[in-house]
């Protein structure tokens, strides 16, 4: 089921909300000698508090030109905030729908996934649920959209409910090199009750269901962090994925499946969190950036194809996700790493500004303090000003809810 929420008339009052972010401002500047980054979070239309988080998908769902946003509440409705432009310009985000599962009653949300399912033009929205420990049956969902712009769960019609897996994170992939998109779908392990729970990956019938198929990433491994790209550039979709047991960079082989590359291109056997390819030294390859519970690293990617040594690393007191973009418009990719709870307070997140060679960062300010604990980040250019802004949410802690913050270089609300 979804609920339509109307559009709301905005009534904080802007002159007030950027005060209080030079405040908070100030209040960082002892931590950090950069930059400082407002938080435009509840000017811009999101949630001032939240009890609730788990991650962040951005995507233009409607095809306006206009970056939207999918919050997956761990324990409710996910929330689809849709970009309200005028005249041009942004004027902030509307809560246009709730994603609710009236089917089973079930929660637990996990991550998520956009793609065109049935290449009707619309975007379609497959989520993961987890299983509560792995002690009970659950049921995946996967949103149809339809012509009015609301959704429907298909996810049983379409056979990837998947009802034994703890779900976590989710990727549209290409397996067969047709038009339709495929699905992986990662899952936690093990479950409590014995029963086995790998990762699954699931073949596009022509947009009408889902075939399961084994190419060599159905495996209890786990995979707490998912990305989709083609890592040696030979037109295939290949996947860095963070295992149980280490990370996983599985490379798809013709007439093989996958095969799991990570030790022979110096992918370091370790249990990540997080864990992303993406260029930071801006020499067209991609790089290794890995975020473990205490400890944030970078390798370069060699011309070998091998990833080199460490060549940057921080220590972190809780890491929980980071997000790469280029935040400050000037030297390439720059990275915020998003800390959770210690003691039941929130650890202050990092974002981290590249010199433009990879090997030295410089802290920018942010807003300290926040309630709740860090769940997720992820980045976007919110008024298409060059300059990516980061989206992050604060599910709620000891200390009780937190914001979900929209944080910027930018000059969004502009005088």
């Amino acid at each position: 089921m979804i609920v339509r929420v109307p559009r709301r008339h905005r009534l904080t009052a802007l002159v007030v909300l950027t005060a209080s972010f030079v405040v908070q401002a100030s209040g960082a500047s002892a931590a950090a000698s950069g930059p400082a980054v407002r938080d435009v979070g509840v000017a811009a239309g999101l949630r001032r508090s939240v009890g609730d988080g788990y991650s962040i998908h951005p995507d233009d769902v409607n095809h306006d030109g206009w970056p939207d946003l999918l919050l997956g509440r761990h324990g409710g409705a996910a929330e689809l905030f849709v970009s309200d432009p005028a005249a041009g310009t942004t004027t902030g985000f509307d809560l246009t729908y709730r994603f609710i599962d009236t089917i089973h009653d079930r929660k637990d949300r996990h991550g998520c996934a956009w793609g065109d399912v049935n290449i009707d033009g619309r975007e379609d929205l497959y989520c993961a649920k987890g299983a509560h420990g792995g002690t009970v049956e659950k049921w995946n969902e996967l949103w149809i959209q339809r012509p009015d712009g609301t959704f429907v769960d298909r996810a049983h019609a379409y056979g990837v409910e998947d009802i034994w897996g703890r779900g976590r994170r989710v990727a549209f992939i290409d397996l067969n090199h047709d038009r339709y998109p495929d699905l992986f779908v990662g899952n936690e392990t093990p479950r409590r009750d014995g029963r086995p729970s790998p990762n699954r990956t699931f073949v596009n019938v022509h947009g009408t269901r889902f075939r399961e198929v084994r190419l060599g990433l159905t495996t209890e491994t786990g995979a707490a962090c998912v990305q989709v790209l083609d890592v040696n550039h030979d037109g295939r979709d290949d996947l860095l994925v963070c295992g149980n047991d280490g990370l996983h960079l599985d490379v798809r082989v013709p007439r093989a499946g996958f095969v799991d590359r990570a030790g022979s291109l110096n992918v370091p056997p370790v249990h990540a969190v997080w864990a992303r390819l993406d260029d930071v030294n801006r020499d067209g390859r991609r790089d290794l950036l890995v975020e473990r519970l205490h400890r944030f690293t970078v390798q370069f990617r060699l011309p070998s194809g091998r990833f080199g040594p460490i060549v940057y690393r921080r220590r972190l007191r809780e890491g929980t996700g980071f997000a790469v973009g280029d935040v400050d418009g000037a030297r390439g990719n720059d990275v915020f790493l998003v800390q959770g709870c210690v003691d039941g307070r929130n650890v202050d997140d990092v974002l981290l500004l590249n010199d433009g060679h990879g090997r030295t960062w410089t802290k920018a300010r942010v807003p300290r303090g926040i309630d709740g604990c860090g769940d997720a980040a992820a980045t976007i250019d919110f008024d298409r000003d060059g300059m990516d802004d980061v989206v992050v949410i604060n599910g709620g802690g000891r200390r009780g809810p937190g914001p979900d913050q929209l944080l910027t270089l930018g000059d969004w609300p502009g005088s």
